[in-house]
């Protein structure tokens, strides 16, 4: 019996090891990562997290936590993009802190699924993830337009220098722009986490959302600014004559509607396999084809060359793309601050709405007024009913006494 006993407690114990999930700590910034306090809610069975207020000690790298569970702390409105959160076990308690600073420990037994940790946190600790989370990438793309400025500034006053930024200025957006494309293709709209407000706060995240909103404006703009360097004197800043870059940019923002548009019709008509996958395609082209090809068109006849035309158009399509990653970024991180000014002003005006209005009074002193009912005895009443009852109560008395 007593044998039987132990053996059963090993195969408890053997379970319980197999279940166990440990993570290590590895910081994606700095050395060091905050662990809060969590705060533990069960509806219907089923357990919900949120995230304390209470700083309750600090992790570093290299540390190992058992993880519990995972939840997004998405606010009162969720805009996308919520940060995650992993709930930890350290000395038999529950905390919690961000799942990116966690890797999937190699001492867990084979066997043990990861149940914390997402794609995008895993994503976190790879190569690409940690360059495009750090911010020397977002510090080249920064230096990289100031750079553009300057050499506009100094084309303009020196034939030298113009003829080095003719070359210089647009690889110095391609540069910047590839970046963008860059880490938006491996991070998504986490990219812009630099200005972003779950992690720096409202005014944390707006200091960064200004310099970050005139590097996107000058961004938009250089081309402008770029075409009295490439075009020389002659150019007298009209659009017409100007780098052809409208055309080019219609059809890539029109390119996929059309492709969605093309897929929807093909399943109402009930076409499927090639010929599905062919008239997407053409459309998908087609679509994208003819605003670039009437950009081609007009860039070869503005440098009178097909090579300079050709290089002009491509450089054109590098920009555009940059400039669609780089504003819809803007928007994304104005939206989510513009969010949390509204949800602040509505507490603001609720309040104000529901307190009662101050009553003025002589001597600085507060007075409060409210309606008095007499009834005929001279006594005072709250409401006119108790009033009338007080009356009624009054003329039963009186007419019993001339009775």
């Amino acid at each position: 019996m007593k044998k039987a006993i132990n053996l059963l407690m090993l195969l408890l114990l053997y379970v319980v090891a197999a279940s166990a999930q440990k993570y290590d700590v590895k910081c994606l910034r700095g050395d060091s990562v905050a662990v809060y306090d969590v705060v533990e809610t069960i509806r219907s069975e089923d357990t919900y997290y949120s995230k304390g207020e209470k700083l309750m000690f600090y992790l570093h790298d290299g540390d190992q936590v058992e993880g519990v569970d995972k939840f997004y702390d998405k606010g009162v409105i969720d805009t996308g993009s919520s940060i995650g959160y992993a709930v930890i076990l350290k000395d038999g308690k529950k905390y919690c802190t961000l799942s990116e600073n966690l890797v999937f420990s190699k001492d867990n037994p084979e066997g043990v699924e990861d149940k914390v940790l997402t794609k995008s946190d895993e994503l976190a600790h790879t190569i690409q993830g940690r360059i495009f989370y750090s911010i020397i990438p977002y510090i080249i793309i920064a230096l990289l337009f100031l750079g553009v400025m300057v050499l506009n500034i100094l084309a303009m006053r020196s034939n030298k220098i113009r003829s080095m930024a003719v070359i210089a200025i647009p690889v110095c957006i391609m540069l910047g722009t590839l970046i963008e494309i860059w880490a938006y293709s491996v991070l998504g709209s986490d990219c812009f986490w630099w200005c972003d407000k779950n992690r720096y706060g409202f005014f944390g995240s707006l200091l960064r959302i200004i310099p970050f909103g005139l590097i996107v404006f000058y961004q938009v703009m250089s081309i402008k600014f770029y075409e009295p360097v490439i075009l020389g004197e002659a150019f007298d800043g009209d659009v017409q004559d100007g780098i052809s870059v409208k055309p080019a940019l219609i059809s890539m923002l029109a390119a996929f509607p059309v492709l969605i548009a093309s897929a929807l019709i093909c399943d109402f008509l009930g076409l499927g396999g090639w010929i599905e996958t062919l008239l997407i395609l053409v459309s998908f082209l087609l679509a994208l084809g003819i605003g670039v090809f009437l950009s081609l068109k007009r860039n070869i006849e503005l440098m009178k060359s097909k090579k300079w035309g050709l290089l002009l158009t491509l450089f054109t399509i590098v920009y555009i793309l940059g400039c669609i990653v780089a504003v819809w970024g803007l928007i994304v991180v104005i939206f989510k601050l513009i969010i949390q000014i509204l949800i602040v002003g509505g507490i603001i005006c609720f309040i104000l709405y529901a307190m009662p209005a101050p009553s003025s009074g002589g001597g600085g002193g507060t007075t409060t007024y409210r309606t008095v009912y007499y009834d005929e005895d001279r006594k005072t009443h709250d409401s006119a009913y108790a009033r009338d009852k007080a009356n009624e109560k009054i003329a039963e008395r009186e007419a019993g006494k001339h009775n």
